[in-house]
C-alpha cells in the first residue's frame, strides 16, 4: 500500500496518500418507504425463506461471509 501510494499517476494511489478525496456531501437524500424492491420468501442456495425490502434511491449493500454466494442475490 505505500508503493501505490507513492504513485502519482496511480488513482488509487491519490486516494490512499489523501491528495483526491470525495466531499462528504452537505445534504442527503432521503429514502422514502414507498419506493423499494421487495424480494419474498426467497430459498435459493442457502437462504431459507426470507423476504426483504430494498430503499431504492441510497446506497444498499448485501454483506455475508466469504463463500455465501452474495452476487447470485441479484438475479
Amino acid at each position: 500500500m505505500e508503493e501505490v501510494k507513492q504513485v502519482k499517476d496511480s488513482v488509487t494511489g491519490q486516494y490512499l496518500s489523501g491528495r483526491k478525496q470525495i466531499e462528504v456531501p452537505k445534504k442527503r437524500r432521503k429514502h422514502t418507504k414507498t419506493k423499494v424492491i421487495e424480494v419474498q420468501e426467497a430459498e435459493e442456495n442457502n437462504l431459507k425463506n426470507i423476504s426483504v425490502k430494498f430503499p431504492l434511491g441510497v446506497f444498499n449493500c448485501v454483506t455475508g461471509v466469504s463463500g455465501s454466494r452474495k452476487v447470485n442475490i441479484s438475479k
